[in-house]
């Protein structure tokens, strides 16, 4: 319950001028109604709702809600709290305890978030849009953030669930701001949060659960005489090294998926990122060119160039086979001299082949916005 009635609030808020001054840092305020709605019966009781008196100083006509910019309410308990439509604008909430609270409609334009507890609490069409509202390490398993303007620059590092390694509920936390962005038509903000999203699943592929206990647990024991030596990061480093390569029995390790999700990401960041796949297909381009030039696996009569006999074909000639074979296009004056050149620009072609294919996929999620 909270310390503090809802009348009490308001009347601190009035007596001390406006909310500016007012300072609820730490209190617990668990399950206040400070709703706009119950605000408005208020008003009418004392007296305001016919508008020919000026209203007090706790109410804000603008969002019709309860009037608190810039209070300063850091590490206070507004668990289930109602703040419907209420003006929170450039208000420090940074730790506060906002879990399961009703925060609808409510205007949170530069307020400070940081660190903040939003697991559960309604956010649909609330305001957050602005270039100094911060939400890093903020909460938001389990929050309803549908139509709510905000940005991924005010993320930071990541969401409160990321930073504590809870991996499993930070990709929840991921994917309700993809879809919010979605709604929002925020189309690279939401390729952003695909991106965390996959990368939290990947994280809690590995280490499981299990896994960060049994390195914890190694970290705890006393040190041998090769350890001893070895700095913590070092060592805990290692440990996951061991835990990867030969699992201890009882430990769950999902390799496959930790490596498939990691291949994805170092590809295309997850059908994201079609400039890295351009990246890695002049990469191959290179690498195949360079592999001809060195052991000399095409025809030894030159044909593009005068050259005389025996004469090292310049490497362009190389790099242009390897083009060739990469677009899977028959360049007929130059071709593999031996079968294991030929085993080379065939695969060369497959591979060219899956990435023009995964390269038009990519560009089509970029240009649909999906």
């Amino acid at each position: 319950m909270s310390e503090l009635t809802t009348e009490q609030v308001l009347e601190l808020l009035q007596r001390q001028g406006g909310s500016q001054n007012v300072d609820l840092s730490g209190r617990d305020l668990t399950g206040i109604d400070l709703s706009g709605e119950a605000l408005e019966e208020l008003l009418e009781e004392q007296g305001y709702g016919n508008g020919s008196s000026r209203p007090p100083r706790w109410f804000e006509p603008w969002t019709k809600g309860v009037s608190l910019s810039h209070a300063n309410l850091r590490r206070s308990h507004l668990r289930m709290a109602d703040l419907r439509n209420a003006c929170l604008e450039g208000a420090d909430l940074r730790d506060a305890d906002l879990a399961g609270a009703y925060l609808q409609e409510a205007m949170l334009e530069e307020a400070d978030l940081r660190r903040a507890n939003l697991a559960g609490a309604v956010l649909s069409h609330s305001v957050l849009w602005a270039k100094y509202s911060s939400l890093e390490g903020a909460y938001l398993y389990g929050a309803h953030v549908e139509f709510v303007p905000c940005r991924r620059e005010q993320f930071g590092r990541g969401v409160g669930e990321e930073l504590d390694r809870d991996w499993l509920r930070a990709r929840e936390a991921y994917l309700a701001l993809r879809h919010n962005f979605l709604d929002m038509g925020r189309y690279a903000d939401s390729s952003w949060a695909y991106r965390k999203e996959r990368r939290m699943e990947r994280s809690a592929a590995f280490p499981s659960e299990e896994g960060d206990q049994w390195v914890k647990d190694e970290l705890a024991r006393p040190r041998g005489a090769l350890t001893r030596w070895m700095p913590e990061e070092l060592l805990r480093r290692l440990l996951y090294l061991r835990l990867y390569l030969k699992p201890p029995r009882g430990v769950p390790v999902r390799r496959a998926q930790h490596l498939g999700n990691w291949f994805e990401d170092a590809l295309c960041e997850f059908g994201e990122n079609p400039w890295r796949l351009l990246w890695w297909m002049g990469g191959l381009l290179v690498a195949f060119g360079l592999l001809y030039f060195l052991v000399d696996l095409l025809s030894p009569e030159p044909v593009t160039l005068a050259l005389a006999a025996g004469s090292p074909r310049p490497l362009m000639e190389y790099l242009t086979f390897s083009l060739a074979s990469l677009a899977t296009v028959t360049f007929v004056r130059l071709e593999p001299a031996t079968t294991l050149g030929a085993l080379l620009a065939s695969l060369e072609a497959a591979l060219g082949l899956g990435l023009f294919a995964l390269l038009m996929y990519t560009l089509g999620r970029r240009m649909s916005g999906n």
